[in-house]
C-alpha cells in the first residue's frame, strides 16, 4: 500500500546536498531542503507536468530503481544509491522516513504501471535523466515512487506550498484578484495552511480555510509558470495539518 502524505516523512541528507541548501522553516520535527535557485539551471524548471516523489522507508534500500525506454517497452537499467541523486526537494524526519522529489517532463504508460521521465540530479552538470517506475518492485522496505501531475495541480493535495523558493531574485509573488496578468494585484499575505483550487491556464487559485465560515474562500490567484514557462510553485513535503 502506497504511504500516505502524512506518512510520508524522511530521514538523513547527505553532507553536499546540505552545504547548498535552502533550509525552509516548518513547525514540524522534521528539516525539508531545496537547492539555492541560483543553483538550478533554468532549463531543469521548464516544460515540468509532474512531480515525483520517492519514499524511503526507514531501515528499507537506499537505492533508487532506474529504468530506460526502448522500443520494447520500458526495461530496467539498475539502481543509483540515494546519495548520488539530486532532488529538487528532500525531506528527513527523526520517524527515520525520507523523501526525495524531482521535477518530470513526461508521463508514460508501461506494462501496467506508469513511468515518469525525470531529473534525478539537478546538481550535476547537465543534469541526469532517468525513468521511475510507479509504486515499487518489491514489498513495504522498498523505496515507493508516486507521480503526481501539476495540471490537474494533483502533486499540490495534502500538502503546503513553497511560493518563493523557485523564484529568481528579485521576482517577488504576486497575488491577482483573477487569473490573468491584467488583473489588480491583490495585498494578501498568504498563511501556511493554503491549498490550490483550480488551476486555470498558468494560473492557480489561493484558497484558505475560514473556520465557521462555508469552507474555503480565495485570497487570489498566483502564477504557477512564469512568462517563459518556468515553473514557479513546488509541493513541501510537510503535511499542511501537521498529523
Amino acid at each position: 500500500m502506497a504511504p500516505t502524505h502524512a506518512s510520508r516523512v524522511l530521514a538523513v541528507l547527505s553532507s553536499a546536498l546540505a552545504l547548498t541548501a535552502l533550509t525552509l522553516p516548518l513547525p514540524a520535527a522534521g528539516k525539508e531542503v531545496m537547492p539555492h535557485r541560483g543553483d538550478i539551471p533554468d532549463a531543469f524548471l521548464r516544460g515540468v507536468t509532474h512531480v515525483v516523489c520517492v519514499t524511503f522507508p526507514e531501515g528499507g534500500a537506499a537505492e533508487l530503481p532506474l529504468y530506460t525506454r526502448g522500443a520494447g517497452g520500458f526495461h530496467r537499467a539498475g539502481a543509483i544509491p540515494r546519495g548520488q541523486t539530486g532532488p529538487l526537494s528532500q525531506w528527513d524526519d527523526d520517524e527515520g522516513w525520507q523523501e526525495d522529489c524531482y521535477p518530470a517532463f513526461d508521463v508514460q504508460a508501461g506494462d501496467a504501471t506508469r513511468y515518469a521521465h525525470v531529473l534525478i540530479n539537478l546538481q550535476e552538470a547537465g543534469g541526469r535523466e532517468a525513468w521511475l517506475r510507479e509504486g515499487s518492485e518489491r514489498g513495504p522496505e522498498a523505496p515507493w515512487v508516486t507521480i503526481e501531475s501539476l495540471r490537474t495541480l494533483d502533486a499540490f493535495e495534502g500538502r503546503r506550498v513553497e511560493f518563493d523558493a523557485l523564484r529568481r531574485p528579485g521576482r517577488p509573488l504576486v497575488v491577482r484578484a483573477a487569473p490573468h496578468d491584467s488583473a489588480n494585484e491583490v495585498e494578501a499575505a498568504l498563511p501556511n495552511d493554503v491549498i490550490l483550487g483550480q488551476r486555470v491556464g498558468d494560473f492557480a487559485e489561493v484558497l484558505s480555510y475560514a473556520p465557521g465560515d462555508s469552507g474555503y474562500r480565495r485570497l487570489g490567484w498566483v502564477r504557477i509558470v512564469d512568462e517563459e514557462g518556468l515553473l514557479l510553485l513546488w509541493p513541501t513535503h510537510f503535511n499542511r495539518h501537521g498529523c
